[in-house]
């Protein structure tokens, strides 16, 4: 699975301690404010509740009933304004305003709007369905008629329609409205805001450093895993490396020694042999001696390619000039190549990852792009060794392809888990319809 180029430039733990901190955050601060709100609102409902329960109470006690159903006795209209005085005085209040059931103004302290019916009012029509409302807003925001005859020096309030109901309470006969500047409200509240923003930052950021501990943690132990897991797998690749050079060298020198040794042994025989039987026998003979030179020929191949040379003492620059000599002079190719100043510590095991990546990359031109225009380029990029090995042959088609990746030994797959297992990148490319194909690799430099 490609990793997305993020992650690589910036680490998981980096990538999660920002988004976690941004995630974490941006939750308090909105569920701090959906809390507030939800404060705020239940404060403003719990007063409006107070202030209808009150108000309906001294309309009863005042008789206020026939004042809004229409009388115009002198004593129903004394009712109503001592009714409208006491109202009028409720703390934070600056204007009341009494409805009758068509919605028409029968008192208030601003006696310019006395007598008005205000049509664009949905506020009021649902009042005087029986339903308390309430509304915070500011004046400067509103369009309804009624807002133009408030004071000047009033920008934030509160606006309550506040239904009046017969003595039975079975039918509203009217509608206070109520405009409140509660200071002291407003004072509450904007602590109360403070407070919950100062405790869900708070609370934020223990979570956030409680999470990144834990994260942190994890990812140490993981990459100590890690670390230990790439070591054991560079010290398999040096483990193997020597098995291989063992196994060449024990060719080499039994069974190809064995062999050399016959072969001498019949040609030996070879030149004493005069008689007819001789020179029958000297066929079967010619016969065993051209199948042991085979053979010989093979295993000496065999051995020459499972050995390397002696890596530990050479630095990089010097084994891959070496395997690129060797492959000249075996092929009677030319190899152009480009390395970069390469660093001069550096693991064997990645050492000799490079050096079989090239000496396969080179074999493969050879075989797969008959040796045209052969390359080798090696160079530094953010603490990342890049090799590319191509040619301009035929190129490969995906079911060539597909045949490289299942060679066995030191083929593509080798290759790959070669340099999977020391934690890099590995890829081989056929440039069709362009000529050519590329094998990429990348890997790590441990510091």
């Amino acid at each position: 699975m490609k990793i997305p180029a993020i992650i690589q430039r910036w680490g998981l733990l980096r990538i999660f301690a920002i988004a976690s901190f941004v995630s974490i955050i941006s939750i308090n601060i909105v569920s701090g404010f959906v809390f507030f709100s939800f404060l705020q609102e239940r404060l403003l409902q719990r007063e409006m509740v107070i202030s209808s329960e009150f108000i309906q109470s001294v309309s009863i006690i005042n008789k206020t009933e026939p004042s809004f159903r229409g009388s115009t006795n002198p004593h129903d209209k004394q009712e109503l304004e001592e009714f409208f005085n006491h109202i009028f005085g409720l703390p934070d209040v600056f204007r009341t305003t009494i409805y009758d059931i068509q919605g028409k103004i029968i008192w208030s302290n601003d006696k310019q709007i006395i007598g008005k019916i205000f049509t664009d009012n949905e506020e009021l029509n649902l009042a005087i369905n029986g339903v308390r409302v309430y509304n915070e807003d500011h004046v400067d925001k509103q369009s309804k008629q009624e807002h133009h005859f408030l004071p000047e020096h009033v920008e934030r309030f509160v606006e309550s329609y506040i239904p009046v109901w017969d003595t039975q309470h079975q039918q509203v006969i009217g509608v206070v409205e109520l405009y409140k500047s509660p200071g002291a409200l407003y004072e509450t509240l904007a602590e109360g805001r403070t407070l919950v923003i100062i405790v869900s930052m708070f609370s934020g950021i223990i979570l956030y450093w409680f999470l990144y501990w834990i994260v942190k943690t994890a990812h140490q132990l993981i990459e100590t895993q890690r670390l230990r897991i790439k070591q054991a797998s560079s010290r398999a690749v040096e483990l193997n490396e020597q098995n291989l050079r063992r196994i060449g060298s024990e060719l080499h020198d039994g069974p190809a020694q064995s062999i050399g040794f016959a072969l001498l042994k019949l040609d030996a025989i070879s030149d004493d042999m005069e008689s007819p039987q001789a020179k029958t026998n000297a066929e079967v003979i010619d016969r065993i001696q051209i199948a042991l030179s085979d053979a010989l020929q093979e295993i000496r191949s065999l051995s020459a390619g499972l050995v390397i040379p002696e890596l530990q003492d050479l630095s990089l620059t010097e084994a891959i000039l070496k395997v690129i000599d060797k492959h000249q002079k075996r092929t009677s190719t030319k190899v152009s190549y480009q390395l970069d100043e390469l660093p001069q510590e550096i693991k064997l095991s990645t050492k000799i990852c490079i050096y079989r990546l090239v000496q396969e990359g080179l074999n493969n031109a050879v075989k797969h792009g008959q040796g045209i225009d052969q390359q080798v380029s090696i160079r530094l990029q953010d603490k990342q060794l890049l090799l590319e090995v191509s040619d301009a042959g035929p190129g490969l088609s995906i079911e060539d392809l597909e045949k490289l990746n299942d060679t066995d030994h030191l083929g593509l797959r080798g290759l790959r888990e070669r340099v999977e297992s020391l934690g890099g990148k590995f890829q081989v490319n056929s440039l069709k319809p362009s000529p050519g194909v590329r094998l990429w690799a990348s890997l790590p430099l441990d510091e």
